[in-house]
């Protein structure tokens, strides 16, 4: 990539920063000093490999299973759950389990994590949201909890709604870090769940699901087995021996998400993290102006994440050049030129590494776009963009729909690559 690096005239490989500042390596100088924003502070996973918060406008480089960090860029997003670390507050209903709290060290490194552990008895053994929380009907919901293994390994995340068959329940093995059972009533769709390794022994796991009822009581059940017996609402009873246990922390759920974002904590209310928003103005002059090349390396850690949404872009609306998230289906896409016609579109389905690199070349009737070393397509717009003078990163005006992206490097040409050069700077 060195060579690259020399024909670049921008190059942000994220390592240095400030408040409202993210440092490119090339230029040294004001025109490589990116502005950030977000009006909140965020978590990230920091070197260490702990959750940690950071304040507002302050970038994210987040290390999640990488020794190298990744610029995090988010859209706004609210944790409706109002205590998400403290189980044994009354804003949890416990069912036919005691709550130990601050027995474990949790992902964030204190000993704040409770363990939750059933009862002698025959019944349900969890923990549910005392109060429901209001959401969007018939609109994709997500849960997730952080949990590790205890005296034993099972534990079942489950969202349900106002009604029989308006659940969804996913069932861990939290040995082996592995989905066991996944279940859902019949009155409910969009299901998806997802297990991340944290490291130490945690995992975080998601559901998603939708259904009509704008009712979520999200529940943490302990179960006996890998594969448990399922009611028609979700619920699983088994006979306890006072012992059996798992560890919890970190719970949160999102409104109108098919995904789940970076961890908001709240005690007491609901919590609002701010979208995340890197750009920079007046540099007319790195930018080509009659030909050139954008190239970028991202982890899209959510395939499903919002779109519609700019990834990579030079230029403002209705004059621009960019990679951008397609807002309907999975579809990664590039516009040329937004000033005359050049659709190239790639399904992100069809990318099956946890890395993309993605460029985009233009010269008038000359372009090409290239993802992971592959030609996509040659567009057959003629015209360029004007007078650009902006770098847009992962944001357009809009916070709430913004791309969900873990940039580790973009670049920006002041010359249309070849084909070739295309091929190599996007090969895996």
């Amino acid at each position: 990539m060195s060579a690259f690096y020399d024909l670049a005239s921008l190059v942000l490989v994220p390592s240095g920063y400030k408040a409202s500042k993210v440092y490119a390596q090339k230029p040294l100088t004001t025109d490589g000093q990116l502005t950030f924003s977000r009006a909140s502070t965020a978590t990230r996973v920091n070197a260490s490999g702990l959750i940690e918060t950071v304040a507002s406008n302050v970038p994210r480089l987040d290390y999640l299973n990488s020794s190298c960090p990744r610029l995090l860029l988010e859209p706004q997003r609210t944790n409706l759950v109002t205590y998400s670390e403290q189980f044994d507050n009354a804003g949890w209903t416990k069912n036919a389990v005691t709550i130990s709290a601050n027995t474990a060290t949790s992902p964030d490194g204190y000993t704040n994590a409770d363990a939750i552990v059933d009862t002698a008895t025959t019944a349900e053994h969890n923990i549910a949201l005392a109060s429901a929380a209001t959401t969007t009907s018939n609109s994709a919901q997500t849960i997730s909890v952080f949990l590790k293994s205890g005296t034993q390994p099972f534990a079942m995340l489950r969202n349900f709604g106002s009604a029989n068959q308006q659940y969804f329940c996913v069932v861990v093995n939290l040995d082996t870090g592995t989905i066991t059972k996944t279940q859902a009533g019949s009155a409910t769709t969009s299901t998806a769940a997802t297990i991340t390794n944290y490291g130490n022994g945690w995992y975080r796991v998601t559901a998603t699901c939708s259904f009509a009822s704008t009712i979520n009581f999200p529940i943490l059940n302990l179960v006996n087995s890998a594969t448990p017996s399922i009611g028609s609402f979700g619920e699983v009873t088994y006979l306890g021996n006072g012992t059996n246990s798992v560890f919890a922390w970190g719970f949160q759920l999102e409104n109108a998400s098919a995904y789940a974002s970076s961890y908001v904590n709240t005690l007491g209310s609901a919590v609002t993290r701010g979208a995340d928003a890197a750009s920079k103005t007046g540099i007319s002059s790195l930018i080509g102006q009659t030909e050139g090349t954008l190239f970028v390396e991202i982890q899209l850690p959510n395939p499903a994440s919002n779109g519609g949404q700019v990834i990579y872009a030079i230029g403002a609306s209705g004059n621009r050049v960019y990679i951008a998230k397609e807002s309907s289906s999975l579809n990664i896409f590039q516009l040329a030129t937004e000033s005359a016609s050049g659709f190239n579109f790639v399904n992100t389905a069809n990318i099956t590494t946890s890395v993309v690199k993605m460029a985009v070349a233009y010269k008038g009737g000359d372009n090409a776009f290239f993802v992971n070393g592959t030609l996509i397509s040659s567009a057959s717009a003629t015209a360029n963009p004007t007078g650009t003078s902006q770098v847009v990163l992962g944001n357009v005006p809009n916070p709430q729909t913004n791309c969900d992206i873990k940039i580790s490097q973009a670049l920006l040409f002041k010359t249309r690559l070849t084909n070739a050069q295309l091929a190599e700077i996007t090969q895996l």
